[in-house]
């Protein structure tokens, strides 16, 4: 076990048990010999978890797994891990959600076929705030980027463009400032 970034113990054991028995339900109702992916704890952001398919790779989120090590290894874990059995097998002419995905999850590893999750999302950094004639909407960092960089944004109740709110040093006082 080693410990995550929020503190809480990650068992990467446990994660490493469940790879292996996925892949080798795989391997045995395949027939073939399949490579074992590699795996860490580097997602980050929404995703619970990511197959980097050419790599080989597994990227868990340990914010998510920490919230419930038993629900993430039995419903996260085997999702990605037939991400990689079906490119293994299929290759890249398979969708990624698609039948051959559904079948693995479904029939071999008798896990739903979900493609989301209900975990608490991690709190957002560095949040930019944009308004339009109605509410105010957070932007991520990537798209107050765009935005700064020309993107015009409209917001989808009141159809206004959404403008950048600047903090002042007083928080409570904020003004709007147009997108450069």
């Amino acid at each position: 076990m080693s410990a995550s970034n929020l503190g809480v113990l990650v068992d990467h054991d446990r994660v490493e048990s469940k790879i292996f028995e996925c892949m080798n339900i795989a391997s045995r109702y395949f027939r073939v010999k399949l490579s074992n992916p590699s795996f860490n704890f580097k997602q980050r952001g929404r995703a619970a978890g990511t197959a980097y398919l050419q790599k080989n790779e597994i990227r868990l989120n340990s914010y998510m797994y920490e919230q419930s090590p038993d629900e993430f290894l039995n419903n996260v874990v085997p999702h990605e891990v037939a991400h990689i059995v079906v490119f293994q097998i299929y290759g890249l002419d398979a969708s990624p959600h698609g039948k051959e995905w559904k079948a693995i999850m479904e029939h071999l590893f008798g896990v739903p076929a979900n493609r989301t999750h209900n975990f608490k999302l991690p709190p957002r950094k560095n949040g930019y705030k944009y308004k339009c004639s109605c509410s105010v909407h957070e932007f991520t960092a990537h798209r107050h980027s765009r935005a700064r960089k020309g993107t015009e944004y409209i917001c989808r109740l009141c159809k206004t463009t959404l403008k950048y709110v600047e903090n002042s040093d007083d928080e409570r006082v904020m003004k709007v400032v147009h997108p450069a």
